[in-house]
């Protein structure tokens, strides 16, 4: 990986995390047994994330 700005990381997780929010909810206008499915694998990616 070239190296790059912390700052940038940093913008390409809160960017990555808009997105999961983003298609959790897209995709719980659509099928709530889905979005429910996504909203637990969300809850186990925010707990990776904040150990």
């Amino acid at each position: 990986m070239p190296q790059m700005a912390p700052s940038l990381w940093l913008v390409i997780y809160i960017f990555m995390f808009f997105m999961i929010v983003f298609f959790n909810n897209f995709l719980f206008f659509f099928n709530k047994s889905v979005s429910k499915v996504s909203y637990i694998y969300n809850n186990k990616i925010m707990k990776f994330m904040w150990q």
